[in-house]
């Protein structure tokens, strides 16, 4: 299976990435998965401009009318099982460049070849906020809300009821120390709900695709 993992953050090696990179650590010992990671630090992902050209005139190449890093991940996303999208808290709510990224995923819904691609892949959200009460929930639900709309399943992990969430200052407190750009990695409720995200995407894609393969078995016999 292949998994598709996405860091929303513009802070190259920082939280966003170092959780991502932790919660991907679940498939070093899965010989059957392959991962495709990008990070949006390095990509220009411009925001959808609801100009409907994705509904008439899209191609086996090209997806999208505008012409930038989602280019390279809607292939990946059509050959993916899965979905991870990790991003930094913004003022209560998920990163603009998270915002974008979900947003050009409007093919997918709409577009008159790839409309319902994304069907019964399965979702998994993460997200770091500095500290307590700083909006992890609000995020997470808002990435889960567009695998929704996207027909996607949903990872609930088995600690936390939206996602994988951590705080990247000590405790949650805000407090920080000198240097230390990844204190994500010290919040170790944090990364056990990552992980588990990880795990759960892993297991449900691996009870669709046998559902799925036995589905098509039966409509091959009555037919």
């Amino acid at each position: 299976m292949k998994i598709v993992a996405v860091s929303g953050s513009l802070t190259a090696g920082g939280n966003v990435e170092a959780l991502l990179d932790y919660a991907l650590e679940e498939y070093a010992n899965k010989s059957d998965v392959e991962v495709e990671k990008f990070l949006l630090s390095k990509m220009e992902i411009a925001p959808c401009k609801q100009c409907n050209w994705c509904l008439r005139n899209q191609t086996e190449s090209r997806f999208c009318k505008i012409d930038d890093g989602m280019g390279l991940i809607y292939p990946e996303l059509m050959e993916a099982s899965g979905l991870i999208v990790a991003t930094p808290v913004h003022f209560l709510r998920l990163s603009p460049t998270t915002a974008n990224f979900l947003d050009r995923l409007r093919p997918f819904v709409h577009g008159n070849i790839t409309a319902g691609a994304m069907r019964n892949k399965v979702g998994g959200a993460l997200a770091v906020s500095w500290f307590r009460n700083a909006g992890i929930e609000l995020a997470l639900v808002t990435v889960n809300a567009a695998f929704q709309a996207l027909t996607m399943v949903i990872a609930t992990p088995d600690l936390g009821a939206f996602g994988g969430g951590a705080f990247s200052s000590i405790n949650g407190t805000g407090e920080r120390l000198e240097g230390d750009k990844r204190l994500v990695l010290q919040d170790e409720l944090g990364l056990a709900t990552a992980r588990s995200v990880a795990y759960r995407v892993w297991e449900l894609v691996t009870i669709l695709e046998a559902g799925k393969k036995l589905f098509d078995d039966r409509e091959e016999k009555q037919n």
